[in-house]
């Protein structure tokens, strides 16, 4: 499976022309590159990306959350937490959350045995605040 992009799991194809720099957004771009290579060489950054963009949910949370247990404010791409943001603010339709019920209370079981990790970290006290505030609106789902 690791060896497989997001595209061969899912079978998923780009409809219309492959974006390429400079015709197309970084956005676009990134997200047809990152979906054609195999899961394997995504690195954390690329799976902060993909998740944001609600992609690749269904291989790439689970895999997230491993990391998250060995370092709860992982840092992928722009600061500390954001994978962890990235993953509690899922939001697509059909919600994710609500079909991997299993995904969500490892999510929760995480959290809680955290949770006082977050407030007493050297990390900016407004990226803890955004980040209870993400685990909040995720527990309102």
């Amino acid at each position: 499976m690791e060896n497989k992009s997001i595209s061969e799991l899912e079978g998923w194809r780009w409809e219309g022309s492959i974006p390429k720099r400079g015709t197309h957004s970084g956005v676009e771009c990134r997200f047809y590159e990152l979906h054609t290579k195999p899961i394997s060489e995504l690195e954390m950054d690329d799976i902060r990306f993909l998740i944001g963009q609600n992609s690749g949910l269904e291989h790439l949370v689970p895999y997230a959350l491993s990391k998250l247990k060995e370092d709860i404010l992982l840092e992928a791409e722009y600061y500390p937490g954001d994978l962890l943001c990235s993953v509690l603010q899922i939001n697509n339709k059909p919600n994710f959350w609500i079909t991997h019920r299993n995904v969500q209370q490892d999510l929760i079981l995480l959290m809680n045995e955290n949770i006082h990790r977050l407030s007493s970290s050297d990390v900016n006290y407004e990226i803890i605040q955004n980040i209870k505030a993400a685990y909040q609106a995720f527990q309102d789902i």
